[in-house]
């Protein structure tokens, strides 16, 4: 039987970008995280923190169990809607962490859409 809760996050594996959508118009966080979770875990997933004020606090979640010897790692995206913030907060069973956000203007988001989809081929 697995359980279901926060993974462990690697810092400075992790990253956020703000992409812009329109002029005056609220655009979207992508969010990237990787970590090493105990074997053996499935099933992962970023969950927004709906508790969370003043900013955006993402978990790392996934199921673990059986449990097993060692870790394996794993990467998992997920994108969010709200206004832009320099940071955010990213949650792992290891701590929070907070990460500075890379923007994306809205007359550059093709331009980076187009590498993302070239890079992950």
């Amino acid at each position: 039987m697995g359980f279901y809760g926060k993974q462990p996050v690697t810092e400075d594996q992790c990253s956020a970008v703000y992409v812009w959508t329109g002029l005056r118009t609220p655009g979207f966080f992508s969010v990237y995280v990787e970590g090493d979770a105990q074997n053996y875990s499935y099933g992962f997933d970023l969950v927004r923190d709906p508790h969370f004020v003043g900013g955006l606090k993402i978990d790392a979640m996934g199921w673990t169990g059986p449990i097993g010897k060692g870790t394996s790692h794993y990467k998992v995206r997920g994108s969010f809607q709200g206004e832009f913030r320099k940071e955010i907060v990213i949650s792992g069973s290891n701590g929070d962490f907070a990460i500075p956000v890379k923007e994306i203007p809205h007359d550059e988001v093709e331009n980076y859409v187009k590498s993302k989809n070239l890079s992950e081929v």
